[in-house]
């Protein structure tokens, strides 16, 4: 399974976690998990190295982090990165339904995770991590980085958009998607707690 069509309907009517990388996702013990399908996100490997699925672009993290993305079992990116299974960027705003054609950005690796979760046929998606804020110079859930300091001025706004974008077109489609981040800023998914989350 090499392609992205190899995927297709792989998962319908299923259960996914996605692991994002938030500062409340340390606060999560991610042990249950281990009877789940989960999807990580950027670091996420570094609270959970045994996600099913792994998305990265960012070729920063490829250069720092090569040998823990080339553990994972199958990683989803971009185009032009330097391995996994490539997918071609068609712009920053949009949602794809068929993969095979590309994704859009959305200015997060969350949305191009969560354009993969519905090719794949989930139905039920549980973010954790999902905060789209900092914590003072807390940036992720591994402590700070510098370059996204400034993101609850600037990038979060866009995040938001997107991800209320992917809610009002896939809400009629019966996709549930829920956030177990209490504080986040994003309010277009329920929020509910993650031990509800594991309870399904």
């Amino acid at each position: 399974m090499n392609r992205i069509a190899d995927f297709q309907g792989l998962h319908r009517g299923k259960r996914l976690f996605i692991l994002a990388s938030g500062p409340s996702l340390g606060e999560l013990d991610l042990a249950p998990l281990g009877r789940r399908l989960v999807m990580g996100l950027n670091r996420s490997f570094l609270s959970y190295p045994d996600s099913h699925y792994h998305c990265v672009f960012d070729l920063r993290l490829f250069e720092e982090f090569g040998d823990a993305l080339r553990r994972a079992r199958y990683l989803f990116t971009l185009e032009d990165r330097p391995f996994g299974i490539p997918l071609c960027l068609l712009g920053g705003e949009g949602f794809s339904f068929d993969l095979q054609q590309g994704v859009y950005s959305g200015s997060t690796i969350a949305y191009f995770a969560l354009q993969l979760a519905v090719y794949m046929g989930f139905r039920q998606i549980f973010y954790l991590g999902l905060d789209l804020r900092n914590r003072g110079d807390q940036t992720h859930f591994f402590g700070s980085d510098f370059h996204s300091l400034n993101h609850d001025h600037t990038e979060f706004p866009k995040m938001r958009r997107s991800l209320a974008l992917a809610a009002r077109l896939l809400e009629p489609r019966g996709i549930e998607i829920y956030n177990c981040s209490p504080d986040s800023t994003l309010e277009c998914f329920p929020k509910v707690s993650y031990q509800w989350a594991l309870e399904q």
